[in-house]
């Protein structure tokens, strides 16, 4: 039922000059007709009422008027389904053989529904749809999320169905929101409650980054059910080949145990790796025996020489310093007087070094200074005290980025502020009082710095700022140098301080990342967002993009392909979508079981500024197939909570009572209230048309222009 109230009044203009327009309007219709004679006066007034009309209608919409509709909507009542659409209930158990079974009872409930309630459908999984065509191809089941969406919309609904085998895994317990409802929940519960015999691969804990030649743990955890008293192989294969297997023995009806595997990895790359338990006869399902996971090789662990030409304090300190770091890889050298090594002679040594750190200075133009100058390899110096001996030869700049003249008697200095000082990353370090660290020494004199070099830090003297530089850094066109010019570093780890030692620790990891990362070190890195997707999940990436100054990169265009194993061809090409700073990320979709490759190259203004490779994992989900047997108390409590019934007997009668006797059967009524505002509609247009029609016919009968 519609009803039509008069709300007032919106004129556009003061209401006054609109009476005075009506006016002017009326006198205008009677004055253009009055004076002429040869018109029978019945046709003069229908002349001047037409044309007094249609101008009185146009002059009183001005007044805007506006009326409020009441539309009375009357519906039955409504009631909600909810149907399971999550892998678990396509599992053939027991006496239940998936979407058959579920199906005919869907179709039971469909048969005895009552004709004077609506039906609304929804399918659910991680989330709830409006739908009722069933796929059973759902990766998780949130219950939560059900009673969510009926919370959310319980004043359309006067009771719900659930159909649903109550296995939860994803979400909170739902039991908590159900408590929160104020109309009565019927569960059916879908499924099969007698025990069955499994085995599966319920996770698989792994780093999916590792670094070369360093041995790492992949825990696997296996869990079971009816098969106490026997024993299952779990194998670790590599691209189908087997590589190590581990027998396990169940000792309980029901267990979990974890299995360790190790690998190190000699090469970096990327790695394919199956976890398998081969089936049982007795086993309801193998869908769950098996995960795969993809393993990044990186060649990113530090060879560092650290290479000493004096026993010193300062030595063994930097050299725990780096050893404790297990990014690094350190090989150290002491060398002492008649050409003699404790440790490896460096110059015999088959490894390729990504640093060397100096612990003072060779004799200029011996042996070992020629080899140390061929290699063409980052470095790091740290002063001892008889280098400054040697300091004074120019032959030392190409290595330490300066030499010194006129070598003076040592002194005790501290770092100047490094709050007022430039700014670079090596000096990324927490706030310090400089002046309450223990002091360390070097000596006066005449330095002569590199052209590219830059001093970041110079020396204190007794609180008097010197020209003595204490730590430089030359960053040249594919090596970097860093230079401490002081030495005494020991007693800042030794030290009671905690910020002298935090100091210490943080100054030097800084110098030797940065001394030992190339400046064309990686821009672009690209990696899923988490280690593995299910088919019916959409792949997700992240990508984080750098400038050649190691800047974020906010403004560049990535471009992702993604191939299909060793496929030529890419299957799809996308761009990636900038996030924030150096983020961006891309949704790739859907893709079958498998492993891609991923290849991005990122460019700006036609200027490539890194290219990255990423594999992605996809793997048909186990997690709806670990447990697969019906939970009956979960779909008890829900009911119980709600008023409900858990409707074992699948009596839909009964329900279809309970809930006829909740409503009364008595209609929703809802009121809705809606303004309509007379001059937007065209009727009176078409009104006024029609009376200037007339009065124009009227006008030609009587002879007039």
């Amino acid at each position: 039922m519609i009803s039509a109230f008069v709300q007032g009044l919106s004129p556009v203009l003061p209401i006054i000059v609109i009476f005075l327009i009506l006016a002017l309007s009326l006198f205008i219709a009677w004055w253009s007709y009055q004076h002429l004679d040869s018109i029978p006066a019945g046709k003069k007034r229908w002349l001047i009422l037409l044309r007094g009309v249609a101008l009185c209608i146009l002059v009183l919409l001005l007044l805007n008027p506006f009326l409020t509709l009441q539309i009375s909507l009357t519906d039955g009542p409504r009631v909600a389904v909810y149907l399971d659409n999550s892998q678990s209930m396509s599992v053939d158990r027991g006496e239940y053989f998936g979407l058959e079974t579920y199906q005919s009872i869907i179709d039971q409930f469909e048969s005895e529904k009552n004709d004077e309630i609506e039906y609304d459908y929804f399918l659910f999984d991680e989330g709830v749809v409006e739908s009722e065509e069933l796929t059973l191809n759902g990766v998780r089941t949130n219950l939560n999320a059900v009673m969510e969406h009926l919370r959310e919309n319980e004043n359309l609904y006067r009771a719900s169905f659930l159909f649903s085998d109550g296995i939860v895994t994803q979400g909170r317990n739902p039991v908590f929101a159900a408590q929160n409802l104020s109309i009565l929940v019927v569960t059916v519960p879908v499924g099969d409650t007698t025990r069955v015999q499994d085995i599966a691969v319920a996770d698989v804990d792994y780093v999916q980054q590792i670094y070369t030649f360093t041995r790492q743990a992949i825990r696997v955890e296996i869990q079971q059910e009816g098969f106490e008293g026997e024993d299952a192989t779990v194998q670790f294969l590599r691209d189908g080949e087997l590589i190590d297997s581990e027998t396990i023995e169940f000792s309980a009806p029901t267990s979990s145990q974890i299995v360790e595997f190790f690998k190190e990895f000699e090469e970096p790359g990327f790695y394919d790796f199956e976890i398998n338990v081969p089936p049982k006869p007795e086993e309801f399902t193998d869908q769950n025996n098996r995960a795969r996971f993809t393993v990044e090789v990186l060649d990113d662990k530090t060879n560092i020489l650290s290479l000493a030409f004096e026993v010193h304090p300062d030595v063994s300190t930097i050299r725990r310093l780096i050893a404790t770091d297990q990014q690094n890889e350190l090989f150290a050298s002491t060398y002492m007087r008649g050409n003699r090594f404790v440790g490896e002679d460096p110059r015999q040594m088959d490894e390729e070094m990504d640093l060397i750190v100096l612990h003072g200075l060779p004799e200029a133009g011996s042996d070992l200074f020629n080899w140390i100058t061929e290699q063409q390899k980052p470095i790091l110096y740290v002063a001892t005290p008889g280098s400054f001996d040697t300091k004074s030869d120019r032959d030392f700049l190409d290595v330490i980025s300066y030499y010194l003249e006129g070598a003076q008697s040592a002194i005790d200095v501290h770092f100047e502020n490094l709050a007022g000082g430039v700014s670079h990353t090596v000096l990324e370090v927490d706030p310090v009082n400089e002046q309450q660290l223990p002091a360390l020494k070097t000596y006066r004199g005449s330095y002569q710095l590199s052209p590219v070099a830059q001093p970041l830090l110079n020396g204190i003297f007794q609180r008097t700022e010197t020209d003595i530089p204490l730590l430089i850094v030359e960053d040249a066109a594919n090596i970097r140098r860093a230079s401490v010019n002081a030495f005494g570093w020991y007693r800042l780890q030794q030290s009671r301080q905690t910020e002298a030692r935090n100091f210490f620790e943080q100054l030097f990891t800084n110098l030797i990342s940065w001394s030992s990362t190339p400046p064309d070190r990686r821009t672009l890195v690209i990696e899923p967002v988490k280690p593995s997707f299910t088919e019916n999940e959409p792949v997700e990436v992240r990508a984080r993009l750098y400038n050649e100054r190691g800047d974020p990169e906010p403004e560049a265009f990535i471009e992702l392909e993604i191939f299909s194993g060793d496929d030529d061809e890419p299957l799809n090409v996308f761009r990636m979508n900038h996030h924030q700073n150096e983020i961006y990320t891309a949704e790739l979709g859907n893709y079958p079981q498998g492993i891609y490759r991923l290849n991005a190259t990122a460019t700006k203004s036609d200027r490539t500024i890194g290219t990255a490779e990423a594999r992605v994992n996809i793997s048909q989900s186990t997690i709806e197939f670990l447990d697969t047997r019906r939970d009956d108390s979960m779909l008890q409590n829900i009911a119980d909570i709600t008023d409900g019934i858990f409707l074992s007997d699948y009596n839909f009668s009964t329900a279809n009572e309970l809930i006829a006797s909740q409503i009364h059967d008595q209609p929703d009524e809802e009121i809705r209230e809606e303004f309509v505002y007379l001059h937007r509609s065209g009727f009176w247009f078409f009104i006024v048309l029609l009376l200037l029609a007339g009065e124009w016919l009227l006008r030609r009968s009587v002879s007039l222009p």
